[in-house]
């Protein structure tokens, strides 16, 4: 009898091992986690934000037969939605924008976009939970189709000026890109550290 439950006792054992191991397995993201970042002037311009690929979907377009249908605002990526961490204060598509982070949210168009930051991170890529008095910008960008289908979505810091003074986010998705431009002023800190 001793033996019996002392081989049930070893079993049970077992199997919580079992079961702690396989809570311990990872499998990669449908759409995995990505980051960008660069300095712009004296700015560290960072993008996190997690990558959805095409997988044969149409992504942008007029109607619901697209994942992302023109007009409708989107979280500019997947799952919790994309961060813009700025260490500075920029001006983007010549508006202020002080430093902090912020969701960034888009209205796709068929030849612009419009482009959001928010301020509430809270709300991750929830567009219910969209509340307007709490976009910190909204601008407008042209967008462009691109010759060779992105088939995982990619934010970029491009076009950064010899003056190193302004650079453009991009994003680029199945066969569309935009770019926001993004305009530093690292005079002014400058002249405080000499001071």
């Amino acid at each position: 009898m001793k033996r019996n439950i002392f081989i049930y006792a070893l079993a049970f054992i077992s199997l919580l091992g079992f079961t702690d191991l396989r809570a311990q397995i990872q499998m990669p993201q449908a759409s995995p986690a990505g980051s960008v970042s660069s300095t712009v002037g004296l700015t560290d311009v960072t993008i996190d934000y997690f990558r959805p690929k095409v997988k044969g979907r149409k992504i942008f377009g007029e109607g619901s037969n697209f994942l992302q249908p023109y007009g409708q605002l989107w979280r500019s990526g997947a799952n919790s939605g994309s961060v813009l961490s700025l260490s500075t204060d920029v001006s983007i598509a010549g508006k202020a924008v002080a430093a902090g982070e912020y969701l960034i949210f888009t209205i796709p168009g068929s030849d612009s976009w419009e482009f959001m930051l928010y301020s509430d991170l809270s709300i991750g890529g929830n567009v219910a939970a969209y509340d307007q008095s709490k976009e910190v910008l909204r601008t407008s960008v042209s967008s462009t189709e691109l010759n060779n289908t992105v088939e995982t979505l990619t934010y970029a810091i491009t076009d950064i000026s010899e003056d190193n003074t302004s650079a453009n986010i991009q994003l680029a998705w199945e066969n569309t890109s935009i770019k926001v431009p993004v305009t530093v002023d690292f005079d002014a800190i400058v002249m405080k550290d000499i001071q």
